[in-house]
């Protein structure tokens, strides 16, 4: 069995093993689901003109289908993204490391669309995909988690 590497978590539950905010490679985060769909289920109290711009409340659909989303996930694979609403009514999750990001953002009940940015690699991809294609979001959040846990 290899040694683990030490990975840069953030929001990290209560009681687990930690030097600051690193974690062990491997650490079972048992509230990552819990913990998102809190923060997610949460947007549902802003209310229309949260902003101070006219943004209007976030759309309970797409609520639900992010909750869904954080639900087929699996276990461990990733640090908790940020739930951030947006001010057209929809929300999105994002994890940002360095210059590598990756923001879903639920347009719509069905599907999302996805930023996946590092400008030092010249990555600059964006596209819709269905909010069930779990293999795809498996894919774009490997994608991230490679090169923001080194």
């Amino acid at each position: 069995m290899r040694s683990p590497t030490i990975h840069h978590k953030r929001r990290l539950t209560e009681g687990m093993e930690t030097d600051d905010n690193w974690v062990k490679e491997g650490r079972y985060d048992s509230e990552f689901v819990a913990a998102v769909q809190k923060e997610i289920e949460a947007l549902r109290n802003l209310p229309p003109n949260w902003d101070g711009y006219g943004a209007p409340v976030i759309d309970p659909r797409f609520i639900d289908a992010a909750k869904r989303f954080i639900a087929s996930l699996p276990d461990n694979l990733a640090f908790r993204p940020l739930v951030v609403p947006t001010s057209n009514g929809s929300l999105q999750l994002e994890w940002h490391e360095g210059p590598r990001s990756l923001e879903l953002e639920f347009e719509s009940p069905r599907t999302f669309r996805f930023l996946q940015w590092h400008p030092e690699e010249g990555i600059e991809e964006e596209d819709t995909i269905a909010v069930e294609d779990t293999e795809r979001a498996v894919d774009l959040i490997n994608w991230f988690t490679r090169g923001a846990c080194r």
